[in-house]
């Protein structure tokens, strides 16, 4: 889907505040909507941020089309954490392997990604419980899901063959006891082997081209020649 055109644009509203920095909106209006979008009021909001983002960003700019009622600092909250959305994909992929090449029935597939999503539920709920567990001694710990799926996965088979069924969970449980009884068990966990691995700055790299305006310069040979014989 091509990106729509800019036709017409109102005046931007005053800034909101909002946790990362301050916002603001302006109506604009659309050349022709998207195939399949019906024409409604668009609005542009603006982030401009108190922290530059990764990439040296100091703001963020984009188009929505809900509804007058929700503003635009709720917009801009809601976008911002959109890579949490974007990252737990990435986790049901490479960690859980929602997408199985060889369920190539789309109702197979179907039931592979929604399975995928129940363990991530079930990963989530473990991954705090056990940061929880730990706060006392290690406040900053952030658990993996990686390490985490990989320690479950290392010895479930084993658990559930050696562990009578009476000592297992079940849906009936009170949660309050259930949620003891994870404290107990996560508390035992090696807060090293399940802690994230925080990715270092990437190094600067240097441009593997010469700039423009250098390739593009003239240089007189025979200027060069006079040049090289009054060094000589």
């Amino acid at each position: 889907m091509r990106h729509p055109k800019l036709a017409a644009q109102g005046p931007w509203g005053g800034y909101t505040p909002i946790e990362t920095g301050r916002v603001r909106e302006q109506p604009i209006e659309l050349v022709e909507p998207p195939q399949g979008m019906v024409q409604q009021p668009w609005r542009r909001i603006e982030i401009e941020l108190d922290t530059p983002t990764e990439s040296g960003d100091t703001s963020i700019a984009l188009w929505s089309n809900l509804l007058q009622e929700i503003d635009a600092a709720t917009i801009a909250r809601l976008y911002r954490k959109r890579w949490r959305i974007e990252g737990m994909f990435q986790r049901l992929e490479s960690v859980l392997h929602s997408e199985i090449r060889s369920l190539g029935h789309p109702r197979a597939a179907l039931l592979g990604f929604a399975v995928a999503v129940l363990a991530y539920n079930v990963l989530a709920l473990l991954k705090r419980v056990t940061e929880q567990a730990h706060r006392a001694t290690h406040p900053e710990l952030d658990v993996s899901t990686y390490h985490l799926t990989v320690e479950i996965t290392s010895s479930y088979e084993a658990m559930v063959r050696l562990l009578p069924p009476e000592h297992l969970p079940c849906a009936d449980d009170d949660p309050a006891q259930l949620l003891q009884r994870l404290l107990r068990l996560t508390s035992r966990l090696s807060p090293r082997q399940l802690a994230t691995s925080k990715r270092k700055p990437k190094p600067a790299v240097p441009k593997g081209y010469v700039d423009g305006s250098i390739a593009r310069s003239h240089v007189a040979t025979d200027r060069m020649l006079k040049a090289a014989d009054k060094r000589r």
